[in-house]
């Protein structure tokens, strides 16, 4: 063998071992399985746009320890199964509303009181301080899931359906699509309509097909799966605030070191924060597009919003005082009716 071959077979060798080296550097340590049940969009978007930055943040701030990998348009499956993988730690981390949570949690009902809020920033102010805390440290006891923030999922919920609603008599008799929510159900009958739990995935072929007849979200949510094709009329009731959370598997989390948690952290928040700011920015122009495409919006007066609520909270409580921990129900009404003292409501 000569010389120069020697040295030859010598330079590849170093450089595999260099190329292993930094494939080696590059493989990440931990890997997140992300799921949302929306469909991308490009845009600014308040779930999506701040979903894309958490990514972002984690693998920078990570030097890609972290990989995160988002599986969008529910590819891992429908909500209620992968909540469960997430809850059963063989997928990381989902998004979603509340309602996601409250089969395995019933404390999470608490979220569903009609008016509790009189504002978004009473509500920030509640979830994000020790009620909202000791509610998702409730949930991982119970599911194995950690809300690790609360988002804002779209704003207030208001009702649509296939006919003009401008009172709350024109809700009775209707199938009303919710989540599987058992106070949003409460909610729903106590209004003389049908609670009728769809996945969200199915929610555009069932009110096309009429096995309900309207359905309730925020107007962002309304826009998301282009309701405003299958529904012309919303009445703007506002009767709950709707909160989503990052759902991440505790047993999963609990596999990261420290400084790798606190980034998870810290992205969370981020997320919670662009969502929040987003969400409030669009509310206006979610309206404007929705009424651009034929949505017939009505604004209750103070006196029919007053009868909604009159009609809605007292028997949401009720039914809440039998199912939610007392401790926790008497943490968010303290503290929401000092939030909203602050406020001015």
């Amino acid at each position: 063998m000569t010389h120069k071959t020697i040295k030859s077979l010598r330079g590849l060798v170093i450089g595999t071992i260099a190329a292993l080296a930094a494939s080696s550097a590059l493989a990440a340590d931990y890997t997140m399985k992300f799921s949302i049940s929306d469909t991308e969009i490009e845009g600014e978007h308040f779930t999506h746009t701040p979903l894309r930055a958490f990514k972002k943040e984690i693998e920078e701030k990570s030097d890609g320890r972290i990989e995160v990998k988002i599986f969008w348009s529910g590819q891992l499956g429908k909500t209620d199964s992968v909540v469960n993988m997430v809850a059963t730690g063989l997928v990381e981390a989902i998004m979603g509303a509340d309602g996601f949570a409250s089969p395995y949690d019933q404390n999470i009902q608490v979220l569903g009181i009609p008016y509790l809020f009189n504002d978004r920033a009473a509500a920030y102010e509640v979830l994000d301080g020790p009620c909202g805390q000791k509610l998702s440290d409730g949930l991982v006891e119970k599911s194995g899931m950690r809300a690790m923030v609360w988002h804002e999922n779209g704003g207030y919920r208001n009702y649509s359906a296939n006919k003009p609603l401008t009172s709350v008599e024109d809700l009775q008799g209707l199938k009303i699509r919710t989540m599987n929510n058992p106070v949003h159900m409460e909610i729903v009958k106590s209004l003389g309509a049908s609670p009728t739990p769809i996945p969200w995935q199915d929610l555009y072929t069932a009110l096309q097909t009429g096995v309900v007849d309207g359905q309730e979200n925020s107007l962002a949510i309304f826009r998301i799966p282009k309701l405003e094709e299958v529904q012309k009329n919303i009445i703007m009731d506002g009767h709950v605030y709707s909160p989503g959370a990052l759902y991440f598997s505790q047993k999963w989390l609990d596999t990261l070191p420290e400084d790798l948690l606190e980034i998870v952290k810290t992205a969370s928040e981020n997320f919670r924060d662009l969502n929040r700011e987003i969400s409030t920015k669009a509310e206006a122009d979610d309206r404007a597009y929705l009424e651009s495409k034929g949505v017939s919006i009505y604004d209750p007066t103070p006196e029919q919003k007053q009868q909604f609520r009159e009609l809605t909270q007292a028997p949401a409580l009720e039914y809440i005082k039998g199912s939610v921990d007392a401790d926790i129900l008497a943490c968010f009404l303290s503290a929401a009716e000092e939030a909203n003292a602050k406020s001015g409501g």
